[in-house]
């Protein structure tokens, strides 16, 4: 299988109380100019500050175990030379209502701009609009390199990472988050290919998981080898499942697809 993976995931903080708090000028980096991330024997393994959240990268993979290594690696440096330093660790939320006193600092109602894509519709999405102004969310995006069709790939990876995804998804959050980010398709072109921009930030948090992205992700590419195309009346389905969040229909689809989520 020929093919590259990577991520991008942002990262909310907690207090030892557990309140959640802002990470607006603790981190350091921006989009525009992330920082190697300190510690860090590969310098591609990047970080930056995301509105109140921290947002790291890690370099490109081209095997389960390099993912698994870098993003475990990731998550350690992160907490031992960013967030432990100042008394706060990583929350395993993914949508997150911020005490009003966190959303004080000017990058705290910053937003990213940058448009994304339905690969169902072919059309550009639509900005979120967010009834709750001090909820946050935080992604887990995959960034897939190969030279297949980029649009059949991510209505592939709808079906073996996105349907899913509904019954692994454990984090806190994950219901509110789906009201206004991960809706089916959603990806960017990318240089090197196209960035997948449905799942959370939950998968990095566990072994099982990152082997289930990562499998996902390799079965999707397979099926745009073989010249395999879902019908209109399953890309209706899948996108149902997952702008829903129907975790019945969820189940019924990984259980005739053979995907495993228990």
């Amino acid at each position: 299988m020929s093919f590259t993976i990577g991520a991008d995931i942002e990262l909310f903080a907690k207090d030892k109380t557990g309140k959640h708090v802002s990470l607006c000028g603790l981190i350091g980096g921006t989009k525009e100019s992330p920082s190697p991330m300190k510690g860090a024997d590969h310098h591609h393994l990047m970080v930056q500050e995301d509105n109140v959240s921290l947002e790291f990268n890690i370099p490109i993979c081209y095997t389960e175990d390099q993912l698994i290594y870098f993003l475990t690696e990731a998550e350690s440096l992160i907490k031992k030379n960013y967030l432990e330093p100042l008394g706060f660790e990583i929350s395993d939320a993914c949508a997150v209502m911020f005490d009003k006193d966190q959303l004080l600092h000017p990058q705290a109602i910053v937003f990213g701009c940058e448009p994304d894509y339905n690969a169902w519709k072919m059309v550009e999405n639509k900005k979120p609009k967010c009834d709750y102004p001090q909820l946050r969310t935080a992604g887990g995006h995959i960034h897939i390199g190969c030279e297949e069709n980029m649009v059949e790939v991510i209505r592939w990876m709808d079906f073996f990472v996105g349907v899913p995804s509904i019954l692994w998804d454990k984090s806190p959050g994950a219901k509110l988050r789906r009201e206004l980010y991960g809706k089916a398709g959603a990806m960017r072109p990318k240089p090197y290919g196209e960035e997948y921009r449905v799942p959370s930030n939950f998968w990095m948090f566990s072994e099982e998981n990152i082997k289930r992205i990562y499998n996902g992700t390799a079965k999707a590419i397979k099926m745009v080898k073989r010249k395999n195309h879902l019908t209109r009346k399953e890309g209706l389905l899948i996108q149902e499942i997952i702008n829903t969040g129907d975790e019945d229909a969820a189940k019924s689809f990984c259980d005739s697809a053979g995907i495993a989520y228990l």
